[in-house]
């Protein structure tokens, strides 16, 4: 994934990006987890003494920062063991290269408190670490699936190699699995082919599923359609006769 990745970006990270979802290769191959390092005191919270006066139950929100430009050598371990002078550090994830399984300089931490997020985020924005600019943001919760990004976040990642990939392609798909395989091959092509047009290339595409029977389906039901249109009017124009 050599794709050049706009910082600001709050989109959701594909799965594919990150790691290999793929349930076939969970259940051959036995799980690795990540053992991160025992930080001492990473996992206590200092209670302010206003708190402890005033003897109130505080609810502790998560937080989510999101890193860009590491270095290379600072990996899972390392960010662990770092971020957590800050605070209490729940889960994070290293953006790793499918074909190749090295970073791609960016990653999420998740924080036990928003607070201890903010202020992490704060102090490593703009820090120049081994000739590195690191850049850190605060990220909305309500747009990011945490579950979805830190899936399987402590196994660690390992690279296809292309027995699995031949197995991986060549598996046996379902009814279903084939319909959205066609519907996503279709849009494809349907927007190459206006993209072509626009150009003023006359070239017609073809595939496995031609364009030209697809855009004669859209021709007769946008026909289809239009024929209901007018017999409405046509009764409603009847009606007002009648009357009359």
């Amino acid at each position: 994934m050599a794709n050049i990745i706009d910082e600001d970006d709050d989109r959701l990270i594909d799965a594919e990006d990150s790691s290999s979802d793929d349930e076939q290769q969970q259940e051959e191959e036995a799980e690795q987890s990540l053992s991160l390092p025992s930080v001492p005191g990473s996992k206590k919270r200092k209670i302010k003494k206003s708190e402890m006066k005033r003897n109130k139950l505080i609810t502790i929100q998560p937080g989510l920062i999101r890193l860009s430009g590491l270095p290379y050598g600072f990996f899972e371990r390392e960010l662990y063991s770092y971020f957590s002078q800050f605070g209490p550090v729940t889960r994070l994830k290293l953006i790793r290269s499918k074909k190749t399984g090295g970073s791609r300089g960016y990653a999420y931490i998740e924080f036990e408190d928003e607070d201890v997020a903010r202020i992490a985020s704060e102090t490593m924005n703009g820090y120049l670490m081994f000739r590195s600019l690191i850049k850190s943001r605060i990220m909305d919760r309500t747009k990011v699936d945490t579950e979805k990004l830190f899936k399987n976040w402590k196994r660690l990642f390992t690279v296809k190699t292309p027995q699995q990939k031949r197995a991986l392609h060549n598996r046996v798909k379902s009814n279903e699995q084939i319909e959205k395989s066609n519907k996503r091959r279709t849009t494809k092509l349907l927007k190459q082919q206006q993209k072509l047009a626009a150009a003023g290339i006359k070239y017609e595409l073809t595939d496995f599923i031609p364009l030209k029977a697809i855009q004669k389906e859209d021709e007769k039901n946008v026909s289809s359609s239009e024929k209901k249109n007018q017999q409405v009017a046509n009764k409603s124009t009847k009606k007002k006769i009648v009357k009359t």
